[in-house]
């Protein structure tokens, strides 16, 4: 896939807070989750991207085109933002009809474009109401519907859950995820909540005091030491369940079969969570209850205090473990020992 918006070395100087050189891209068709504290300068480099701040360094490609000083209008993207600005006086029609109006389209193809959008995200009986009068998630499906409505080039989502209520976020994450699955339209979308991400991304960045500190695939992206100041140590992983049985699911991690009792059914994805200390890692198999127990090559080893955190790696499968110093040189570990990683079903937990 092609890159359809290129950031640059961008810096963004506000006094007390800055852009430092961020670099990041997304491929056309690409769902790019920018992962990060509160303060960590998100939502300041979607503004960037989509016109509304002006960079002192950097540029900004979209579809092959320096767009760094273009105003918003003439950039191609679509942008929804945390509170999702919908006009208060204009009904749920003349709000995602808006762009379309701005842009000449004609009365026919203004109707058509808002039935079609509208049967999508399922709010063709809220057409007639007023903002004042939805739900927070009814609201954010009309803040989807008038950003997809003109087909623009990229969707720019500021945080889109962050004011819902925790029952209607899994919702909105799964409706995030059919519309990408069947429009195929290219997003980037900033959030702090690692099973949103988790959920959503197929390239994930994690953003820290103003710098983009990695980008890739999500389990890579949180092993880097800043994202575990934020979020701790825990492996977070999406995969696919391929089997039901007995109280167990087994799901499918990037190639590897991970039983666990969590709820859940054949097909359905889901996002697993596996603590660090509850990995223990062995020279040869144990007779145990552990239920998963997979052949790892260490990768990298960092000190935790007393702790040491251990990579390792089984397969496309990365996971980080909790040893004592003391184990760790009773193990003799290094990068390249291979050993086995022990786990049990009840310690990988859903978060999704």
């Amino acid at each position: 896939m092609e890159a359809l918006i290129v950031v640059e070395n961008l810096y963004l100087d506000l006094g007390k807070f800055k852009l430092q050189g961020v670099s990041l891209e997304a491929r056309k068709g690409e769902y790019l989750v920018v992962l990060g504290p509160s303060g960590a300068g998100k939502t300041l480099l979607l503004e960037c991207i989509a016109g509304l701040r002006k960079p002192v360094g950097g540029r900004i490609i979209v579809d092959g085109v320096d767009v760094t000083g273009y105003p918003p209008e003439k950039r191609g993207l679509a942008y929804v933002p945390q509170d999702y600005a919908l006009w208060p006086h204009m009904t749920v029609y003349n709000n995602i009809a808006y762009p379309l109006k701005c842009k000449k389209f004609s009365e026919a193809e203004i109707r058509r474009r808002v039935r079609w959008v509208t049967k999508e995200l399922e709010i063709s009986h809220l057409l007639h109401r007023k903002p004042g009068t939805l739900s927070g998630g009814e609201k954010q499906r009309v803040a989807l519907a008038r950003a997809l409505v003109w087909n623009p080039k990229a969707i720019l989502l500021d945080e889109p859950t962050a004011a819902l209520d925790p029952a209607l976020k899994s919702s909105a994450w799964k409706l995030l995820k059919k519309l990408h699955s069947k429009l195929k339209f290219t997003a980037i979308h900033v959030t702090h909540d690692l099973a949103e991400a988790a959920t959503l991304a197929e390239k994930a960045a994690f953003m820290y005091n103003g710098v983009i500190v990695k980008q890739g695939r999500l389990d890579s992206v949180l092993a880097t030491p800043e994202a575990s100041i934020y979020l701790g140590d825990a492996n977070v992983y999406r995969g696919k369940v391929i089997q039901r049985r007995g109280g167990e699911t087994v799901v499918d991690v990037y190639g590897t079969k991970i039983v666990t009792v969590a709820d859940a059914m054949p097909g359905e994805e889901t996002v697993l969570m596996l603590r660090p200390e509850d990995i223990l890692l062995l020279e040869k198999p144990a007779p145990t209850s552990a239920r998963n127990t997979l052949k790892v090559t260490v990768e990298e080893l960092e000190p935790r205090g007393p702790l040491m955190l251990v990579h390792v790696k089984h397969g496309d499968l990365k996971l980080k473990a909790y040893v004592t110093k003391s184990s760790s040189e009773h193990l003799k570990l290094k990068p390249g020992k291979q050993l086995y990683a022990s786990f049990k079903a009840a310690a990988v937990k859903r978060v999704a």
